[in-house]
Formats: structure tokens, C-alpha cells, sequence
């Protein structure tokens, strides 16, 4: 349970950090909604081989088709002249689509896990010149406060950079497992349809 002590603690953490944790918790929010909402999207519907049992009687009525499955055996053989070509093409598209979606998505989390712990870097390079601040002038409370001070923030926002990445990497992980089970279900999906329709080409 988080307490008001918990609440007073994580703000000091914070201001001890200096400037530099506010360039932190920016890229923090940037990396946690970015990842949250591809986790989102690579796991909602049906856009797994879970019901691969159910795809000849749907390819056959595509109309019975459930969600993103559907959509796409909808789209791939809609009209009258449909072909092996003309299905190749649009899964194609379904690939440029959708696939690309996710890559893009991936690059910036990516790109915003290697920011978290070089902005953290950034905050220890700032401390240590505190640090030296301090000794440059000489003994008394005065230097051994600003000793203090930067070693603060040199140690914190190392750390801070550091917890905002891991989890990021393990996000970024699943993001990139589902994203090949899509493509691999995309290139079954595809084969079925072909083998279904086209069983006598």
C-alpha cells in the first residue's frame, strides 16, 4: 500500500535528481504509453491461429467470419474474379498494413529504451561536475553539501534511467513475439485461403 512517507520519498528522489529527471519522467510517459497502447493493439482480436479449425467454413462464408480474421478473409476474396494473384496482392497489402504498423511502433520504443539510461547518463555527468564544484571549493559545510548533492544526482538519475528501461525491454519483447505470430498467422491465413478456393486450380 502506498503511504504518504512512499509518496515523500519518490518526490525527493526526484528533486535530488535534478533537471535532468523531468527530461527522465518525459520520456518515461513517452515510452509506457507508446508500449502499452502496441501491446494493446498486437493483442486484441482474433489474429492468432486459435480458430484455425473454423477457417475453410469461413473462407467458404466469409460473411460467418469473426473479427480481424474476418476482415481480412472479407477482404482478400472479395469480388467475383477473385484470384490466386489478386489474394497474394492483397495479403500484401494486409502485410504493409498492419505489419509496418507494428515495426514503427517498435522503432520508437526502442529508440525511447536506449534515451532512458543515456538521459540518465546525462544526469551523472551533471552531478560529477557538481561533485568537482564542491571540491574546487575547498572544505566546510558548504562543500561537502554540494559533494553531496551531485553524487545524488549522478547516482539517482543513473538508477532511474536504468528501472525506466528493463521494463521497456521486456515490453518491447512481447510487442516483437506477437508481431511474428501475426506475420506467421497472416502467411497461414494466406495459404489456407489459396488451398480452400483454389483447390482446383
Amino acid at each position: 500500500m502506498i503511504t504518504l512517507a512512499n509518496l515523500q520519498e519518490v518526490v525527493d528522489i526526484f528533486t535530488d535528481g535534478g533537471t535532468v529527471m523531468a527530461a527522465l519522467a518525459i520520456v518515461a510517459f513517452l515510452l509506457y504509453t507508446t508500449a502499452t497502447s502496441s501491446l494493446y493493439f498486437v493483442t486484441r482480436g482474433n489474429l492468432n491461429s486459435r480458430q484455425k479449425a473454423e477457417w475453410p467454413r469461413w473462407i467458404e462464408d466469409p460473411d460467418d467470419a469473426d473479427g480481424r480474421v474476418g476482415e481480412i478473409i472479407r477482404y482478400a476474396v472479395h469480388g467475383k474474379r477473385v484470384s490466386i494473384k489478386r489474394v497474394q496482392r492483397r495479403f500484401d497489402e494486409v502485410r504493409e498494413i498492419l505489419i509496418r504498423s507494428i515495426d514503427r511502433r517498435l522503432i520508437i520504443i526502442t529508440t525511447l529504451i536506449a534515451a532512458a539510461p543515456m538521459t540518465g547518463l546525462l544526469g551523472t555527468v551533471g552531478g560529477m561536475l557538481d561533485m568537482f564544484d564542491g571540491l574546487a571549493a575547498g572544505g566546510g559545510k558548504q562543500s561537502m553539501a554540494m559533494i553531496a548533492s551531485g553524487m545524488k544526482e549522478a547516482l539517482f538519475t543513473t538508477l532511474t534511467g536504468l528501472v525506466i528501461a528493463l521494463p521497456g525491454m521486456f515490453m518491447a519483447l512481447i510487442v516483437r513475439e506477437r508481431r511474428n505470430k501475426i506475420d506467421s498467422t497472416l502467411a497461414q491465413l494466406q495459404s489456407s485461403i489459396v488451398t480452400t478456393k483454389f483447390r482446383n486450380v
